[in-house]
């Protein structure tokens, strides 16, 4: 009795009449990468330009040894995403909360997180959200959008909180954001626990 054997190399090789491509054809793929990447190209820069130019004027422009001359001596505005003041989205922080009213939108931080029963621990939401949102940039590049060229954004700061008083946080976070809305900046509100606000 005869044993045929099937070879695994024979198993495994492509028609000869198919053609193997080690990149795929983007074009095929109907690829929105490339989609994202040419509309970033047809941006503006004026908001990136204003931004760099407030960075060095409030930063102080950089050591003389430095051959860029965009980088100032302190580190303002969104670069390095590692360096800085934790804002949200790199944003300008808006010391006086009356001046929210020159910005599009306000980031407002609610530290709170009283009445929770098992896990404690959203006070610190805002802080978190504020230190992950400084490895983003501005521009995003899935739906070619720079925030910095379409609207100003600026971080307001946080409600400053009762804790153990729901009653008193409460009246504190709603006389914050009718503050913020009443000044025509719409308030984009980070760090309720969803369990918490009513």
């Amino acid at each position: 009795m005869r044993v045929h054997r099937t070879s695994t190399r024979t198993a495994l090789r492509q028609p000869p009449n198919e053609r193997r491509y080690h990149h795929p054809s983007y074009a095929q793929l109907n690829s929105q990468g490339w989609k994202a990447t040419e509309a970033e190209e047809k941006l503006s820069e004026r908001g990136y330009r204003r931004e760099m130019e407030w960075a060095l004027e409030m930063g102080l422009p950089g050591a003389e040894s430095l051959t860029s001359r965009d980088i100032p001596t302190f580190s303002r505005g969104e670069k390095p995403h590692f360096a800085g003041i934790n804002t949200f989205l790199k944003a300008p922080f808006v010391e006086d909360v009356r001046d929210v009213a020159k910005y599009d939108a306000a980031v407002i931080g609610v530290p709170f997180d009283g009445g929770t029963t098992y896990r404690p621990g959203a006070r610190f939401g805002p802080q978190g959200v504020r230190r992950i949102s400084a490895l983003y940039t501005p521009y995003n590049y899935e739906t070619g959008v720079d925030l910095r060229e379409q609207m100003t954004l600026c971080d307001a700061g946080d409600v400053f909180t009762i804790p153990g008083n729901l009653e008193k946080s409460f009246d504190q976070i709603t006389r914050g954001v009718a503050h913020v809305a009443s000044s025509g900046a719409p308030p984009m509100i980070s760090g309720n626990a969803p369990d918490e606000v009513t």
